[in-house]
């Protein structure tokens, strides 16, 4: 009840300082050509973190123990109050708080909106006595400093902070002036994706899209995308929550480009609901299962619509009929990984007959002149055995499903059902939905060499956080919508939560 009469009464103080002082709404700043804008809701997510609780403080005073580390008298007293009481900082986290990249991630910036000026320019100005800003400058309009290897700008009622990700950060001073000086309908705010950022309901809600790839890592895709899109024509709106026993993701395409539409809709006839029967084929205890639904003479019509890969497909040099083994596909194929290390693997598709096998005996001569580093093998009726220099792997074709491994066992059972399969998972039920569907059993991961960072204090949090969830899936409605739900062991736990318990034992 406090709280809210403290709101009300500051609500109430900012409109009469309005009145008489001109303001300027602080995400103005965005930057309309932003390739990532993010919003979020700092105030709930620390709520739900927890961080009032006892586990909670105890991640708070080792912060400031971190950030007073070096610190000594006002600068010491300021973190101490900043951190125990974030709005001493002279900003709000009441109010959303925004993360967003330039163009190929060029520079990343925070946006937020500031309360108390006053505190702000003390907080600066205790940096600059301990050495770790520059003075401040007042330029068009607003006050700038250099802090670390970042420049900050603030004026009445916006605070930005731009840090490049190469080169010195005064070479940005003019962008970072130039977002300070924009208004109204001049930046990100005035786009129409600006307002599903904005809306309530979600813990963190962005606006990405391809630019913000790095500009040496978009050669592959530019060469495969067509003249008239560009990377910042692909963009999709990502929103996150912090539930109760669950993380949920959500993603969809905000594309508005003829041609990707047209390819939307190529994808969606590749593509068809889950039929879910590959998932008693799996065991219940299966490290990974992924599965979807595939009409084969779609694909393959849709990929012969790109003239460089319809060359490569119908290559002359190779005797394979191509769209007679994308035309065998039709239905559920699903694929499962029982471990990382090593990488053992089971794959069914259904397919309408084994005569597409035959283009493995067309490549025999082929084959033969590999030297014996590549051998192909008759098993059985419609079955064989390909010897590599990477492995072994066992394929065919039984009851119109096809089937491929690397485990001779598996090989010799395929077309197995298990009693405790994947198909009893609590998400099961929900796999239908979708036209691609992967999970992460986080809760078999125990025991496994997991391929984590060199730093063994941060793979000792990334297994203690692991142990405690149960499973990571992702999945796709149609092509323009998508999903992925982190599920915890403890259904009463918030994983905000969670990263404050492992964080307290660290």
């Amino acid at each position: 009840m406090i709280k809210k009469l403290w709101k009300v009464g500051m609500l109430a103080s900012l409109l009469l300082i309005a009145a008489c002082t001109p303001k300027t709404e602080y995400t103005h700043a965005l930057p309309k050509n932003a390739s990532v804008v993010m919003g979020m809701e700092l105030d709930d997510m620390a709520r739900k973190a927890g961080l009032g609780d006892a586990s909670g403080q105890k991640v708070v005073g080792k912060l400031k123990s971190l950030l007073k580390g070096g610190l000594q008298g006002e600068a010491a007293q300021l973190a101490e109050r900043i951190i125990g009481q974030p709005s001493e900082s002279g900003l709000s986290f009441d109010d959303k708080v925004y993360l967003f990249a330039t163009p190929h991630t060029e520079a990343l910036a925070i946006l937020a909106k500031v309360t108390n000026e006053s505190k702000l320019e003390t907080l600066l100005k205790v940096l600059e006595k301990e050495s770790l800003a520059s003075p401040l400058r007042e330029e068009s309009g607003c006050r700038w400093t250099q802090v670390g290897g970042a420049l900050c700008a603030f004026n009445n009622g916006t605070f930005l902070l731009l840090q490049p990700s190469k080169g010195d950060a005064s070479g940005m001073k003019g962008t970072l002036l130039s977002l300070m000086r924009q208004k109204e309908g001049e930046g990100f705010a005035s786009l129409s994706e600006f307002a599903k950022v904005e809306a309530e309901g979600n813990d963190i809600a962005s606006v990405v899209n391809l630019s913000a790839i790095p500009y040496e890592w978009t050669l592959p895709l530019r060469m495969g995308l067509s003249g008239d899109i560009r990377l910042e024509d692909v963009k999709y709106f990502v929103s996150a929550n912090f539930e109760q026993g669950k993380v949920q993701v959500n993603t969809e395409s905000l594309i508005q480009n003829p041609k990707i539409l047209s390819f939307f809709d190529a994808m969606d006839k590749v593509l068809q609901p889950i039929g879910g029967k590959y998932m008693d084929f799996y065991p219940g205890n299966n490290l990974v299962w992924m599965g979807g639904n595939i009409q084969g003479k779609e694909l393959y019509h849709m990929l012969c619509q790109n003239p460089a890969i319809k060359q490569a497909l119908n290559n002359p040099v190779l005797p394979v009929d191509v769209e007679h083994i994308f035309s065998s596909i039709e239905g559920d194929f699903a694929m499962g990984y029982s471990t990382l290390q090593p990488r053992l693997f089971m794959m069914y598709a259904d397919v309408t007959n084994s005569a597409f096998l035959q283009t493995f005996e067309d490549l025999r001569p082929l084959l033969a002149l590999t030297g014996g580093q590549v051998v192909l093998e008759n098993i059985d009726k419609d079955e064989y055995l390909l010897r590599t220099y990477e492995g072994y792997y066992w394929f065919g074709v039984k009851n119109n499903r096809f089937y491929v491994t690397n485990n001779r066992s598996w090989a010799a059972e395929a077309g197995r059902t298990y009693g405790a399969s994947m198909g009893v998972k609590p998400w099961s039920a929900d796999v239908k939905n979708h036209r691609l569907y992967a999970s992460l059993n986080a809760a078999a991961l125990k025991g496994h060499r997991l391929p984590l960072t060199g730093d063994k204090q941060m793979n000792a949090a990334i297994v203690a956080l692991l142990s405690q969830c149960n499973y990571l899936n992702v999945s796709m409605t149609d092509a323009r919508h998508g999903q992925m739900e982190l599920a915890l062991k403890d259904k009463n736990m918030n994983l905000l939560q969670m990263l404050v318990g492992v964080l307290e034992k660290f």
